[in-house]
């Protein structure tokens, strides 16, 4: 999330005219009537006004589910209603299988993060002479984007050889030196995935089968491409019209160790109830340690690393065309948030699989206002008008949060758009390694809420505004 995507909410969103089915229940267990009912209302409003034929939502707490429904319908054309056992495309959420998938064979010692990754795939000994694989892992490979490689058909509903991406990286520069730039790349992923492949002698499918989806019970989910969907599905749909129409599907070549994920609400909520266990303490450690940075993003392995209400938060998000999902982790609360979604997302603000799953955080582990002094809070207030009314004074800025803050990525915000703001409520403060101290707030306007994340530097200069769903 950037700091402005947030913020261009453009008008409010319609409604669809379909009947909901009634919600599936699977295994509601400690939440309180009244946080079920929250959650229900929610995921209802997410179908009628946010515009998706449907979604499924799964809460777990303190290692066991305790909320899985489905909302909306996983096939228009023959009203199969969604359920937590529908299978989805779940795209970038794959990533996090990935690295796990990478992190057990560094655990046995198969191989190493700092191995250079052409030992594994010599195809790429031009561009990627001096990456590792656990700059892979964390996207700061510097790798060129897949989507600048000559000769490569766009189209990715049709086939495309993974020899052929390989060649064609190949014969371009590096985008950035080897690990000094975070660039969320899908590139990064497919080879990681190859190597793991390369590694084990096994599909990358296969691997994951026999090390992740097996050991968890995982029996709904698959790789792209392979057989196992059931007929209740989720079809991927597209805004067309007053209504939807479903999308091209992509090819299974094109995802990859990248996107090649289908899951469900079941098989995923095992899989953040038992990965801590399915992984060692190292492995876990790597995974949740950030390493790259753009701006505000802080990536570690698989995950974005980041705070909530004064907690550690690690999240995983996707769109892709037809599809959303999201992946919302407090790992010292012990408790997630997953949800799924078969429409796709609007560019340029946050999806309805992120809001949903923000919302739904919210009501099961609140944040919890604390005390702040007037001036941090006058001056958080004074920025948010500031930049609604495009008026930046970078001299209140660090050198490094001014540069990313460009002068067009301020007339891109919207941020007037979402009208007067009606409260700000402290929730955290924390000193930062950097000696930067966060600060985050609740803001409410009128047709929206967010989490405001504020950072000062010790001196008291600007380096981070952010909001999140």
């Amino acid at each position: 999330m950037t700091w402005w995507r947030c913020a261009v909410l453009g008008a409010i969103l319609m409604g669809i005219g379909a009947l909901l089915p009634a919600p599936a229940a699977v295994a509601d267990g400690p939440l309180a009537p009244a946080a079920v009912a929250r959650i229900d209302r929610i995921a209802k409003a997410a179908v009628h006004r946010e515009r998706v034929p449907g979604l499924a939502v799964g809460v777990v707490a303190d290692g066991a589910v305790v909320y899985a429904r489905g909302f909306g319908f996983a096939n228009l054309a023959r009203h199969v209603p969604v359920t937590p056992q529908t299978q989805f495309p779940i795209g970038h959420l794959t990533e996090p299988f990935t690295a796990a998938a990478v992190l057990m064979l560094v655990d046995a010692g198969k191989l190493k993060l700092d191995d250079p990754i052409v030992k594994y795939v010599p195809e790429l000994a031009k561009v990627a002479k001096t990456v590792t694989v656990g700059e892979l892992l964390t996207q700061t490979s510097g790798l060129p984007d897949l989507a600048s490689a000559p000769g490569i058909d766009r189209d990715q509903s049709r086939q495309i050889a993974l020899a052929a991406i390989l060649r064609a990286v190949d014969a371009l520069p590096p985008a950035a030196p080897a690990g000094t730039t975070y660039a969320a790349n899908d590139l990064n992923y497919i080879v990681a995935g190859l190597i793991v492949e390369r590694v084990t002698d096994l599909t990358l499918s296969d691997d994951l089968e026999q090390r992740i989806f097996v050991p968890l019970v995982m029996d709904r989910t698959l790789y792209a491409g392979d057989t196992g969907l059931t007929p209740t599905h989720a079809l991927g749909y597209a805004r067309a019209g007053h209504g939807f129409a479903p999308v091209r599907p992509i090819d299974p070549s094109w995802l990859l160790g990248a996107r090649g994920v289908i899951s469900c609400i079941d098989d995923l909520a095992k899989w953040d109830i038992e990965m801590p266990l399915l992984l060692r303490v190292d492995a876990m450690r790597s995974m949740f340690a950030p390493a790259g940075r753009l701006g505000p993003t802080r990536y570690g392995m698989g995950w974005v690393i980041d705070a909530r209400g004064g907690k550690r938060f690690v999240w995983s998000r996707s769109t892709m065309p037809g599809y959303q999902a999201a992946n919302f982790v407090l790992p010292k609360a012990h408790v997630a948030v997953i949800v799924l979604a078969n429409g796709s997302a609007a560019p340029g603000v946050p999806s309805t699989a992120e809001r949903v799953a923000a919302r739904v955080l919210d009501v099961v582990a609140p944040p919890v206002a604390v005390h702040l002094g007037n001036t941090v809070l006058e001056r958080a207030k004074r920025w948010l008008n500031d930049i609604a009314a495009k008026r930046i004074d970078r001299t209140q800025l660090t050198p490094q949060f001014s540069r990313y803050l460009t002068d067009a990525l301020v007339q891109r915000s919207n941020f007037a758009a979402m009208g007067k703001l009606q409260s700000i409520v402290p929730i955290s403060s924390e000193n930062e390694p950097n000696g930067d101290t966060l600060y985050e707030f609740l803001v409410v306007y009128p047709h929206a809420r967010y989490h405001y994340k504020f950072a000062l530097t010790a001196d008291g200069k600007v380096d981070e505004i952010l909001l999140e769903p």
